[in-house]
């Protein structure tokens, strides 16, 4: 689980005015830049029903955001897609880092 300083908040989300969209494989990511890095994790009912799948899916998430080191303050929301759930670790983390590269 990230930090309670890591996790965005619900103000964080009004501020992303200016809004950049990376689509993969495995997740969809929408960053704006910011004063301080900040993350969040965003899973619908309707992609994924069942709660414990979502809080899976959102654990893989948050654990390889811990072994990602972004370089610039930014505002980051991650949208897993259904594959994630089925998917191995090692591959959302190398999408997460190819993504944040680019950044």
């Amino acid at each position: 689980m990230l930090p309670k300083s890591k996790r965005a908040r619900r103000d964080d989300f009004n501020e992303l005015k200016k809004k950049n969209t990376v689509r993969g494989v495995f997740v969809d990511i929408m960053y704006s830049p910011s004063k301080e890095i900040r993350f969040a994790c965003v899973i619908s009912k309707k992609k994924i029903k069942l709660a414990v799948d979502r809080n899976r899916v959102r654990r893989k998430i948050y654990s390889a955001l811990e072994k990602i080191k972004l370089n610039k303050p930014h505002i980051v929301i991650i949208y897993p897609k259904q594959v994630a759930l089925t998917s191995p670790h090692k591959k959302i983390v190398t999408e997460i880092q190819s993504i944040f590269d680019t950044l």
